[in-house]
């Protein structure tokens, strides 16, 4: 990916975290503080509703594209669909539809185990499974984590330490930002680690052989591979665990059918 379009993407998600947070802090997003029931769909640029008794937010976030794209809840669990995606995009992504547990621009998931220091993460697991895009024509899109450091526990703006992906698969021209680096086994897989620095540095795991879901994956392991590499630092804080996709071109049918991240089981 271009260095320009790297920086505006992070400038984007940036800006819409704090919006977001703004809006959740206020009670004006539907579901934070409102007292009534959150809407099951939303296709607000920036909408989101939150999931299992606010323990998670699903998010929209459609940072990168004007075109449509709509996200509704999968039944009564932690899920959603990609109900509607008209992406077209070429160069970089389009949205980041997803589902979040922790804290992110000062609002925190209900009973959210974040932030929490790094050297004090413990037994940290996700599992979590997803279905390829249903629209016909071009998809181009990967399925990744997303998680977030900052130097200090109660960041109320961006994240200002580091953020590592994990990718679960990809089509073929679409890669993380930077450089592939080195290789590396974790979680009985071989994943390629890629590092690049636009404003905050990024470490992302691409796994080799692509999946469509994990099964109690141990997200301490990467975060301590990226503390070995010198990306994440043991004194910081670990702010929110994301999960979701990144459609560059289609991406209607994009799901995940369950989701969840646990520290020392809970």
């Amino acid at each position: 990916m271009a260095e320009g379009l790297a920086r505006l993407r992070y400038a984007n998600r940036w800006m819409i975290g704090a919006l977001i947070g703004a809006l959740m802090a206020t009670g004006l997003l539907a579901g934070a503080g409102s007292g009534q029931a959150a809407p099951a769909r939303t296709c607000d640029q920036f909408g989101s509703f939150p999931l299992a008794g606010a323990m998670y937010v699903a998010q929209n976030n459609r940072w990168g594209a004007s075109t449509e794209q709509c996200i509704t809840a999968a039944g009564s669990g932690v899920g959603f669909t990609v109900d509607t995606a008209r992406h077209t995009n070429t160069t970089g992504p389009a949205s980041y539809p997803s589902i979040y547990r922790g804290c992110v621009y000062g609002y925190c998931t209900v009973k959210s185990p974040f932030p929490r220091k790094v050297s004090d993460l413990g037994n940290l697991r996700s599992s979590w499974v997803t279905s390829r895009p249903t629209g016909g024509g071009t998809q181009q899109y990967n399925t990744a984590y997303d998680i977030w450091f900052d130097p200090i526990a109660t960041q109320a703006g961006r994240n200002t330490g580091a953020e590592m992906m994990i990718w679960l698969n990809r089509t073929s021209w679409v890669q993380p930002i930077g450089t592939k680096r080195y290789e590396i086994t974790l979680a009985g897989a071989r994943w390629e680690v890629w590092y690049g620095r636009i404003d905050l540095p990024v470490i992302s795991f691409v796994r080799k052989t692509p999946v469509t879901s994990v099964s109690n994956l141990p997200l301490t392991d990467f975060v301590r591979e990226a503390t070995r590499a010198g990306v994440v630092k043991s004194s910081w804080y670990l702010t929110s665990v994301q999960a979701g996709f990144e459609p560059w071109t289609g991406g209607t049918g994009l799901r995940t059918s369950s989701f969840s991240v646990t520290r020392n089981g809970a």
